[in-house]
């Protein structure tokens, strides 16, 4: 049996990584095109990374020890993959369109056997195409940011 440290390892891992990421968004300057609050979103996001990552950790050690026999490295690699394509294809293809297909791969990367029917695949669809038109939209609106539209693929009804 194999106990379960690479879960412990990994969430303490996000931590550190959400950490550094908090210092590098506090050291952003005020860029002249935003103005001053540009670096509101980055703080912010990161600050709430760092909340959740610590969360974690703390309620992943207090749980009872699990051990396991097999350790599935299938979703591990595809969600990489499909991660390495998703940052490939953004500049090109846009957030949107990426987005999209990252998305409802990933949804099904980890979804169980049993849920894998027809009905789910369209509820996949739906939140696969709906969130990042949604997110778009948010950030274009609320916050002023425009996310990569696409040098290649462009979709009319986008900001």
């Amino acid at each position: 049996m194999v106990k379960n440290w690479h879960s412990h390892l990994f969430n303490l891992i996000v931590l550190l990584v959400g950490i550094v990421l908090f210092f590098s968004a506090r050291a952003i300057e005020i860029g002249r095109i935003l103005g001053r609050g540009s670096e509101l979103v980055p703080i912010l996001m990161t600050s709430l990374w760092v909340a959740l990552a610590v969360i974690i950790v703390i309620s992943d050690l207090r749980k009872p020890e699990q051990f396991s026999t097999k350790i599935k490295m299938g979703p591990l690699l595809i969600t990489l993959a499909i991660l390495f394509g998703y940052v490939l294809l953004l500049r090109p293809i846009g957030f949107v369109l990426t987005s999209m297909v990252y998305c409802f791969i990933q949804i099904i990367v980890f979804a169980p056997e049993d849920k894998r029917t027809k009905k789910n695949y369209i509820i996949f669809g739906v939140v696969s195409v709906v969130s990042p038109i949604i997110i778009n939209n948010i950030f274009a609106k609320l916050f002023s940011i425009f996310l990569p539209q696409g040098d290649i693929i462009r979709l009319p009804f986008l900001f």
